[in-house]
């Protein structure tokens, strides 16, 4: 093996670079490099001055050509042992004039020989040793393969948020059938239980009118049988002979002057129809509530063209009956945040406060509760958010830790909205997306207690954002705050609870 490398490399020392056989008469430039006679006379055929090395591109001003007979000896020896060229065959030869295939034309975008390189076609052209082209256009290559990896990533993340996307767009389809369901459930029930008691009302009237109907029918037959039989008695003394037809003639006329009929006292009777169940105070009331607390989307398929959108002022009323006064528990708050005197707003400091660190008050998780304590009935309350762009709002169990960072949801005591990256999510389990028709800058928040719903409200276009259905609430809850994190200054502004009966 080790002879046979000598023996090629013997072979790539006496070949001539240009026409990559044997050399014939070998010359060497001014560089050293040799060539055959012949090869270096036609590369330089022509030329006065600038007389360029074939292989390194060195440039002589004038065209020195030394023999190397020695070497021309040792190639005749060469042949003599009938030794062939070191010459490459196949791709690595130019198709035009044999030779190999050792320089690269960037013009061209092709590999030429020494040849090529001297000719009319790419004399002008920018060309370089195959091998420095080849690193340079790997280099390039590995560039474009790094673009093209970043493209992937992106088309990647792309795809990941897309299929967040499928996944949020399923639980939310799920949530707000859930909710639909829930909510034609309760319907069902409170129809169902409005139906019998109406029905029971009805049949206890029904019944009393029928009774006093049947009185009243009794009455009018007695006098028709009194009548009835006046006039047979009458009619049987007009055919008796007129001696006995005037005897006691006067006592008959007497009591017939006595008999009359008459009409049976009329009593009240409630007379049902539809709208008398409309008049109903009780149903009213409670269809008032319960349209409240729908969905809007669902309210607005049964409202006709030309009617007021969900929810009426009415309605707006019921649930403004029902204002409470909210205020804010310092002791419960956390160190960051700042809460007015009067306990009506909160934000978020720049330095934590020195404050006692009590088991009632939130750290790590910037939040504070409302003073209040909420163990039955209805309440409402709004806040105004403004234009931040976090918040937390809702309720919670009192009993709550407040001590770790838990994932807000009904199953850890916490019925909560929140605002985050410009998303609305109500955080029931899995959360539920929100899209409001307008960002609301003053929420509502309407708790029925013993219904065991919470209602969210956009105050500002009167619209439903979403209603936490079928909870059993635990025995005491409190309103939950919380202002969120400042987010570069764009979430800096002021949480603040509105007063009650404000216009």
């Amino acid at each position: 093996m080790a002879a046979a490398n000598h023996l090629q490399g013997l072979m790539e020392e006496t070949t001539c670079s240009i026409c990559l056989e044997y050399f014939v008469n070998p010359v060497s430039v001014r560089c050293g490099h040799v060539f055959c006679l012949s090869c270096i006379s036609r590369c330089w055929e022509g030329l006065e001055t600038d007389f360029k090395c074939p292989q390194c591109r060195e440039t002589s001003q004038n065209k020195t050509l030394r023999p190397i007979r020695h070497l021309g000896n040792i190639v005749e020896l060469l042949k003599h042992l009938h030794i062939p060229s070191a010459a490459p065959q196949g791709e690595d030869l130019c198709r035009e004039h044999e030779e190999k295939l050792k320089l690269f034309c960037e013009d061209d975008q092709e590999p030429i020989c020494v040849v090529c390189r001297e000719s009319r076609d790419h004399k002008t052209h920018s060309v370089l040793p195959i091998p420095e082209a080849a690193q340079k256009y790997k280099k390039t290559l590995h560039n474009h393969v790094e673009r093209l990896q970043k493209e992937l990533e992106n088309l990647q993340i792309w795809e990941d948020e897309q299929r967040r996307t499928v996944s949020d767009l399923e639980v939310n389809f799920e949530n707000q059938a859930e909710t639909i369901h829930s909510t034609f459930e309760l319907l069902k029930q409170f129809l169902d239980k409005e139906e019998q008691q109406l029905i029971s009302k009805l049949e206890t009237e029904h019944k009393e009118n029928m009774e006093k109907m049947q009185e009243k029918l009794s009455e009018l037959e007695k006098q028709q049988s009194i009548l009835r039989d006046m006039i047979a008695e009458i009619e049987g003394k007009c055919q008796q002979q007129d001696v006995q037809l005037l005897q006691d003639v006067q006592i008959i006329l007497n009591r017939s002057n006595r008999v009359k009929a008459q009409k049976p006292m009329e009593d009240a009777v409630v007379w049902w129809t539809l709208q008398s169940i409309g008049q109903h105070a009780f149903l009213q009331e409670k269809l008032l509530e319960l349209k409240a607390t729908f969905p809007a989307e669902l309210v607005s398929r049964y409202i006709k063209p030309g009617e007021s959108t969900f929810p009426t002022e009415r309605e707006w009323q019921y649930i403004n009956t029902w204002a409470t006064e909210i205020t804010l528990d310092p002791d419960t708050a956390n160190p960051w945040l700042i809460i007015s005197e009067i306990g009506r707003s909160v934000r978020l400091g720049v330095r934590p406060q020195d404050l006692l660190d009590t088991p009632q008050r939130y750290n790590p998780v910037t939040s504070v509760l409302g003073r209040e304590r909420l163990s039955s009935g209805k309440h409402y309350w709004e806040v105004e958010v403004g234009d931040k762009t976090g918040w937390d709002l809702g309720v919670c169990d009192e009993s709550v830790s407040r001590k770790e960072v838990i994932t807000l949801c009904p199953k850890n005591g916490y019925w909560v909205l929140w605002l985050r990256d410009g998303k609305y999510k109500a955080l029931t389990s899995p959360s539920a997306f929100l899209f409001p028709r307008t960002p609301p800058r003053v929420v509502g928040l309407f708790l029925d207690y013993e219904a065991g719903r919470l209602s969210v409200y956009n105050v500002e276009d009167k619209s439903l954002l979403f209603t936490f259905f079928g909870t059993s609430f635990p025995r005491t809850l409190r309103p939950f705050f919380n202002p969120g994190l400042i987010d570069g200054g764009k979430n800096a502004g002021v949480m603040r609870i509105l007063p009650v009966g404000r216009e």
